[in-house]
């Protein structure tokens, strides 16, 4: 019965017709109660043939009188196949002992391994605590308390996987990758290898879908979310119409704190196309904008060709060295000459390193120079938070409806949204803010600002 209850599965469609098999049914039933003689195309022939698709074979032509007793058991056995539950998975570990609750802990020098029954793996790095929270037949939620784990899950149809990290939780069907989570900083950090994921969190209610060769960079004090990819890291200049090798901020990224500054906008961006390529460098050309044959001769001597690109050293935490470095080349010659991808990386140093000022010309300089690309829309709304954040919300209003018009679907289009109707409260009052809560509502009912549309509307 086990062996047929596993077949019927496999061949048996998820997706049978409730009314079809409703009638099917009922055909089958008064076959068997009027003891039908069994011939090739009445109801034992049907069932014949059905078994006989699904790989069994049957003696129901051979022998008649068999037919009422196998119906039966074949009844039976479709009965048992939808009400039997599926069977639970089961898991070992390696190099720990599992606590009470499904913790594990893996010593300081010591690596643990978590084999599933369906061959699933998770590899805890040394010093890093998980707990296994529920597991079932379609897979496992585990919590990661603190640390690294590297996971390898089996992809199966239906399959369900979550690790929660923190206030975030990476969902997973079949896939290859590494999450940590810092408690200290409240940084979570996702390096896809294979297959794809989705991440959830305060920073990204909606979720961030993963594709494979990305990182996901979250950094719960700071309030931002950072996607890059290691390939376009290390490419010459950014990629035709996608992200530059610095990471792009991702939608329902929350603001940086503590960045100061007072920007006033500009001229305002010309009209382009979302995701436009824009004025990478030219090819062979140096990250400071001056030619190649220039550089060949002192590059080993300054070193420029071994280090890493600012986009790497930001993705890494390294803010201080890309500060220093572009005031060593010239501060004012990187912004009039730099790459986008460098404008990028030095204005996210400047942000994350409290430096508003460098930050503030950077994003200026960006909206100036490459006024199409989404990196040049985005700075209107990346100045207006920071204007927003140093106390002058009235001001901040201009760059959040430059940055609405000309990125109406961007990736900030909800937090700008959102910051522009709490911004209209505070110098307008709540009448003025009501409509903005009303719109933010219509187009983002779950994001980060809904709660405070929701106070809004009421009366």
């Amino acid at each position: 019965m086990s062996r047929l209850a596993d077949i019927a599965r496999e061949g048996i469609p998820a997706d049978v017709d409730a009314a079809h098999d409703a009638a099917e049914r009922a055909r089958f039933v008064e076959a068997v109660s009027r003891g039908a003689a069994l011939r090739r195309g009445g109801a034992y022939g049907r069932l014949d043939a059905w078994l006989r698709s699904l790989g069994i074979s049957t003696v129901l032509a051979e022998r008649p009188r068999w037919g009422l007793a196998l119906a039966g058991a074949a009844a039976l056995a479709v009965a048992l196949v939808v009400l039997w539950p599926a069977r639970r998975l089961d898991y070992a570990v390696e190099g720990a002992p599992v606590a009470p609750g499904g913790y594990i802990s893996a010593a300081a020098g010591d690596e643990v391994r978590l084999s599933f029954t369906d061959g699933t793996t998770v590899a805890l790095s040394p010093g890093s605590a998980l707990r296994v929270a529920e597991v079932e037949a379609t897979g496992a939620r585990m919590l990661l308390e603190h640390g690294r784990a590297s996971l390898r899950v089996t992809p199966r149809p239906k399959a369900r996987w979550s690790v929660e990290a923190g206030p975030f939780a990476v969902l997973v069907t079949g896939t290859a990758f590494d999450v940590s989570w810092t408690r200290g900083d409240g940084t979570l950090r996702v390096d896809l290898h294979e297959g794809s994921v989705t991440v959830r969190g305060p920073l990204a209610p909606d979720g961030l879908p993963l594709r494979a060769g990305q990182r996901l960079v979250a950094r719960m004090h700071e309030g931002d979310v950072q996607i890059s990819s290691a390939d376009a890291a290390s490419a010459a200049g950014p990629a035709e119409g996608g992200p530059s090798s610095a990471q792009a901020a991702q939608p329902g990224a929350a603001q940086p704190g503590g960045d100061d500054g007072a920007a006033v906008p500009g001229d305002a961006a010309e009209p382009g196309a979302e995701g436009d390529a824009g004025a990478a460098r030219p090819e062979g050309s140096r990250a400071d904008g001056s030619p190649a044959g220039a550089a060949a001769d002192g590059a080993a001597a300054d070193g420029a060709a071994a280090a890493p690109s600012w986009a790497k050293r930001v993705a890494a935490g390294d803010f201080g060295s890309v500060l220093a470095e572009a005031e060593q080349r010239g501060l004012g010659g990187v912004l009039e000459r730099g790459s986008l991808d460098d404008l990028v990386a030095l204005a996210d140093a400047a942000r994350y390193a409290r430096r508003g000022d460098v930050a503030q010309r950077a994003l200026t300089a960006t909206r100036k120079r490459f006024p199409g690309t989404s990196h040049g829309k985005a700075a209107a709304f990346l100045l207006g938070r920071m204007v927003d954040d140093g106390g002058s919300p009235g001001a901040a209003l201009a760059w959040y409806d430059a940055y609405l018009a000309e990125s109406p679907g961007g990736p900030f289009a909800a937090e700008a949204l959102g910051r522009k109707m709490v911004a209209v409260e505070r110098t307008s009052g709540r009448a003025a803010a009501r409509p903005l809560a009303e719109l933010y509502l219509k187009r983002h009912p779950r994001g980060a600002h809904a709660p405070v549309a929701r106070d809004l509307m009421k009366p």
